[in-house]
């Protein structure tokens, strides 16, 4: 991973800092001639980007801790002179800390799995309440040459900016009657939010138009720095309707492989499978994972009890 101080990518560092701290936890035995280069590679780049008042993951807080150990030394050491001894200590403290590193891996698992269960709900009882519905999938990024300028903070304010418009239901999002996004961090996409969006069937029929326009609403917000991948193209549609498995665009109640196809698909928002996709970063009060509210009193229920009775099978 090349990184260049003069423009450095927040995203990749601290994905290069939690790969780093995690190998040292994982592997007990010292490799001098890989420690040492990494902490000159990375310390830099960390003390750039490094700021006390957000909530960073305990694999960075650690490398933080590495930092302020080496820092006692400056006065005494340079970083090529600080005494293998030290180093050792260094690695001890890492590995005896390790335990956390790995207790909030399990932790975001068990909380994926919670999304998981509480997002198929959601669309169990949005499913059942509307006969049709029309399902437009959006992955929303940072195009890779602005990376280096859109830190956590400016990415949560786009992400602010977005589900406030969604959520008062604006131009593109008119007539939505769900929603659901989570966020995560990647090696090349750097930060990003998957976002699913469940309009009106009877009032939309063009998937491919309305994904269009919240993807262009999102690079409005983001001033033309922002990306996105829109699944609802008729190219992509057309492969997943072949392997018979599409679970976007138009679904009916009462086709059991739409409904099927359409909560399986939205899971993949909550796959606490998808390796090494989570935050190491977040500003404060900052979520990871949000959707609509479904039990409000002015909804109905649906009584065909056969369409309730599919549901309830997924």
């Amino acid at each position: 991973m090349n990184l260049e101080p003069c423009k450095t990518n927040e995203s990749q560092v601290l994905i290069a800092i939690d790969s780093f701290i995690r190998s040292v936890c994982e592997y007990y035995i010292f490799d001098n001639a890989h420690f040492r280069p990494k902490l000159k590679e990375l310390i830099p780049l960390f003390k750039s980007i490094y700021r006390p008042n957000l909530k960073y993951s305990h694999s960075v807080m650690l490398f933080q801790k590495m930092v302020s150990d080496l820092d006692l030394l400056a006065d005494t050491y340079d970083i090529d002179h600080v005494p293998k001894g030290e180093l050792l200590t260094l690695t001890d403290k890492a590995q005896y800390d390790g335990i956390n590193v790995r207790w909030e891996l399990q932790s975001l698992k068990v909380q994926e799995h919670k999304n998981k269960n509480s997002l198929k709900e959601y669309l169990k009882d949005l499913i059942w309440h509307y006969s049709k519905l029309l399902f437009v999938r959006v992955d929303l990024s940072i195009q890779q040459e602005f990376q280096h300028e859109v830190n956590i903070e400016v990415f949560h304010q786009y992400l602010k900016t977005f589900i406030n418009r969604m959520q008062n239901k604006d131009t593109c999002f008119n007539n939505l009657h769900g929603y659901a996004w989570a966020v995560e961090q990647g090696e090349k996409k750097g930060y990003h939010c998957h976002v699913l969006l469940i309009y009106d069937g009877h009032k939309h029929q063009s998937d491919y138009g309305l994904g269009m326009q919240v993807g262009m609403c999102w690079k409005k917000i983001t001033d033309e720095k922002g990306y996105f991948f829109l699944s609802n193209t008729p190219e992509y549609k057309r492969r997943f309707e072949q392997q018979g498995s599409l679970g976007i665009g138009m679904i009916c109640r009462n086709n059991i492989l739409q409904v099927d196809n359409a909560i399986n698909a939205a899971m993949y928002l909550v796959n606490p499978e998808k390796e090494d996709q989570y935050l190491r970063v977040r500003t404060k009060g900052m979520r990871t994972f949000g959707k609509g509210v479904y039990d409000v009193s002015w909804r109905r229920k649906c009584k065909d009890s056969a369409a309730r009775k599919v549901i309830e099978s997924n």
